[in-house]
């Protein structure tokens, strides 16, 4: 996991492109066994929203009802606390039907916290295991902690231009 962590800051490194950026951080992330899907929320504030704006392993359908949170509804209001979760029950009782149909079994939600602000959310799922491993835990929230700070400089820019 240090090797991927590494390789993927390497990448990091060499671009501008916010959607090169998240397409190598779902790459990286979907080498870890047991991930065996990914997706990156990003915070919109004019629309007051969270949106989908990249993403691994889903089914079309999935990520058509997943694609977008309202900034007040349950599952946008638990990665404002900053904190990861962990656990699938926390979902609206509509998004875990989508999610038990989808045959996801654990799920690892990181937010991306830049400067005291939430600015999006890198999440995990596995098809594989009932509980995201400690390890891997660990590992999922340092690349929030590494990504965080290679996204917000290019959302600040193009907030600016």
């Amino acid at each position: 996991m240090l090797e991927i962590q590494r390789e993927l800051g390497i990448s990091l490194s060499t671009t501008w492109s916010l959607q090169n950026m998240l397409n190598m951080v779902l790459d990286a992330c979907l080498k870890i066994e047991k991930i065996d899907a990914a997706g990156i929320y990003l915070k919109d504030d004019l629309l007051d929203q969270i949106n989908l704006v990249a993403y691994r392993g889903l089914s079309a359908e999935f990520v058509k009802s997943m694609s977008k949170y309202d900034a007040d509804s349950p599952e946008a209001r638990q990665i404002w606390t900053k904190k990861p979760i962990y656990r699938i029950d926390f979902f609206s009782d509509k998004m875990a039907d989508l999610i038990r149909e989808e045959k996801i079994t654990a799920v690892a939600i990181i937010p991306m916290v830049h400067r005291g602000e939430t600015i999006g959310s890198l999440n995990f799922a596995s098809r594989t295991v009932d509980k995201i491993p400690q390890n891997i835990r660990k590992f999922l929230e340092s690349v929030a902690l590494q990504v965080v700070n290679y996204i917000a400089p290019i959302r600040i820019a193009a907030d600016l231009a």
